[in-house]
């Protein structure tokens, strides 16, 4: 009766576990030649196979200097994955509150676009591109 039941809850768990549950690391590259800085050529998402996702780009290692954790939903084959840097300053010296960003990953033809807002201001920076999975881990930070 115990086997069943811890079969049964294995089966359960291994259908509900998100389609990026498995550890990934997406390397994207992005055209962003008109997002004033604010989106990143280069991008990288971190699933750490527990349900968590980190981003990193060069905005983010500027400012906060490393992986910040994000929010990814599942909606198809479509990654919706969200975060913000908080109180960045632009090339003017003017502070931003907060950005937020928005980066929706296409994980069967690997298509990525993220779009950053700064919060309370009209503006939007954006850039599109491509992602390719990394097999080797072992140099993602882990902290």
């Amino acid at each position: 009766m115990l086997k069943r039941f811890l079969c049964v809850v294995g089966l359960v768990g291994a259908l509900s576990t998100p389609a990026y549950a498995a550890e990934q690391f997406y390397e994207c590259d992005l055209n962003a030649k008109r997002s004033l800085g604010w989106v990143s050529e280069k991008m990288g998402f971190i699933f750490d196979g527990k349900g968590g996702v980190k981003v990193v780009d060069g905005i983010i290692l500027h400012f906060l200097e490393k992986p910040i954790a994000a929010k990814a939903r599942k909606n198809g084959d479509n990654l919706r994955i969200t975060w913000n840097i908080p109180a960045a300053t632009d090339r003017v010296g003017q502070k931003i509150p907060s950005m937020g960003y928005i980066a929706t990953l296409n994980t069967k033809s690997m298509a990525v676009s993220v779009v950053a807002k700064p919060i309370s201001f009209p503006q939007r920076f954006s850039g599109k591109g491509t992602c390719k999975i990394r097999k080797n881990l072992r140099w993602v930070p882990r902290s």
